[in-house]
């Protein structure tokens, strides 16, 4: 966590405080004091800033450090908060940042509705930029996003070997796009040029996709005193992750049959620790790992074009966190 709070952050801090307060007193803020207390509340849920540091640092990496930076962080980090509250709502978790969950609290209507709402808000924030960019980038992005979540929630095991083109097809929508869009407009707002933009898009598939690939190994084999949030989701509702294809690779068809009746089938307890216990994860989370690592490598080939400086260092580092870490 160090490297995270302490070195990757250190060139954008200025920029991130712009941005915390654009979400205090632009998006998180509501006249009507049910919401008011619903915006405090997933405020809680506030981690660790990823999206708006990229778009900062890739801002930086071309020369640019301005209020629109600042403005396109608290957008992406408003979006992406929306995006928790329909993740809780769909994958049933009742706990996010160590706290409960605005669905285990209200119902699935009101975290809904709330994220409705923080996309109305951030959408309008964008057509207050000076070009439409932004606007254009995550109109394409949400849809993107809304696309990969519904053909996952068609993606199931069924028993045979899952297709693991569809899954990073599905990935890359769902979580990578929003890494895309913050490396490609902060680069774009930063004062970069489109080749520059295009460069650091691509850096930001690769390293969404290996945020993803991450996330997927530790809803398997994580803590959750440690993540902070409950774990275990995507296989109590069926979804078929990355370590889930590894693993399916190394069975026979006896065995597959074993892993359709525990994903899919009637259980008495947690699907995450049968899988645990029933199945040797080792090697598929390792796997995923170097499949990980894999993306990374390309996104340090990716800033090869740019120059050395504290920004560059910073989203080397975020390489290593992101491979490296258990939250």
């Amino acid at each position: 966590m160090s490297l995270l709070k302490h070195d990757i952050m250190e060139p954008v801090r200025a920029g991130l405080s712009e941005t915390d307060r654009i979400l205090r007193e632009e998006l998180f803020v509501d006249d009507a004091e049910d919401v008011a207390r619903l915006m405090d509340h997933i405020g809680q849920f506030s981690g660790k800033r990823l999206r708006p540091a990229m778009v900062h640092l890739c801002g930086g990496l071309v020369g640019g450090r301005n209020h629109e930076l600042a403005v396109l962080g608290a957008m992406l980090e408003a979006l992406h908060m929306a995006t928790l509250l329909h993740d809780d709502v769909l994958d049933g978790a009742e706990k996010r940042r160590r706290v409960p969950t605005l669905n285990a609290e209200h119902g699935n209507h009101i975290p809904i509705l709330l994220g409705d709402l923080i996309y109305a808000r951030t959408f309008d924030l964008s057509l207050r930029l000076p070009t439409l960019d932004a606007a254009f980038e995550i109109s394409a992005m949400t849809q993107s996003m809304c696309r990969g979540e519904i053909e996952q929630g068609f993606f199931r095991f069924d028993g045979t070997q899952p297709d693991e083109t569809r899954y990073f097809r599905i990935i890359q929508g769902k979580t990578a796009a929003m890494f895309k869009t913050a490396c490609e407009l902060g680069v774009k707002y930063g004062g970069g040029t489109e080749s520059q933009a295009r460069t650091m898009a691509q850096f930001g598939i690769d390293v969404g996709t290996a945020f993803q690939i991450i996330d997927d190994c530790l809803d398997v084999v994580g803590d959750e005193s440690v993540a902070g949030k409950s774990l275990g989701t995507d296989l109590e509702t069926g979804k078929v992750t990355l370590p889930v294809i590894r693993l399916a690779r190394g069975l026979d068809d006896a065995r597959l049959e074993d892993l359709r009746k525990l994903l899919c089938g009637e259980t008495a307890g947690s699907r995450r620790e049968l899988l645990r216990s029933e199945f040797s994860l080792e090697e598929a989370v390792v796997e995923c790992h170097e499949e990980a690592d894999n993306h990374l490598r390309r996104c340090l080939e990716h800033l090869e074009g740019f120059p050395s400086g504290p920004e560059r260092q910073s989203l080397q580092d975020m390489c290593t966190f992101i491979l490296e870490r258990s939250y």
